[in-house]
């Protein structure tokens, strides 16, 4: 029998995540999912906060840090921002869903959706000011980004990839197109 590790438990609280929420996070019922005991979830973890902090922590590297550093990659700042917003149909939506109603309950859930808010925005705006020069456009875009991001994840438009992208692509579009108005 192969013996646990730290992220053997982390693994686990994640799953648990996706497939139950927050609320069926906890050492006993993640114990149960492993088939082992809940002293062995202590022998990893000091309490569940610092369970708790670990799973987070590992979520803000993958959903944050190697996500920005793969749609980072693009060829240019539009392309980046559409790798940006793709991203969202390829990760799994039930987990950001699931955090973010935690973070309405939970104050230390929500110090870290607010700092990969942060940083996931920072870089939106950041990439859309070297597309767009004038900074009252480039904020706008980059948060408009932002928020299609996170909004695809939580309307469940995400479950359909195809058409997520699709709609991004289009709505990029509409800010890389400079149509002439008549006036």
């Amino acid at each position: 029998m192969k013996k646990l590790t730290r992220d053997d438990w982390i693994e686990a609280g994640l799953k648990t995540l996706d497939l139950e929420g927050y609320t069926a996070i906890s050492g006993e019922r993640l114990a149960r999912r492993l088939n082992v005991t809940r002293g062995s979830f202590y022998h990893h973890f000091r309490s569940r906060e610092d369970f708790i902090r670990a799973l987070l922590s590992t979520w803000e590297e993958d959903y944050t840090a190697r996500m920005l550093e793969y749609a980072a990659q693009g060829q240019g700042p539009v392309d980046v921002l559409r790798r940006y917003m793709h991203i969202a149909a390829d990760k799994q939506p039930t987990r950001e869903v699931a955090i973010r109603a935690w973070a309405l309950h939970d104050p230390l859930v929500a110090e870290y959706q607010a700092r990969v808010d942060a940083t996931r925005q920072a870089f939106a705006i950041k990439t859309s000011q070297r597309a767009f020069p004038l900074s009252k456009y480039s904020e706008t875009v980059g948060e408009i980004a932002h928020l299609c991001f996170i909004g695809g994840q939580q309307s469940g438009v995400r479950h359909n990839a195809a058409r997520f992208g699709n709609l991004l692509d289009n709505a990029l579009d509409l800010f890389t197109t400079r149509p002439k108005f008549q006036r």
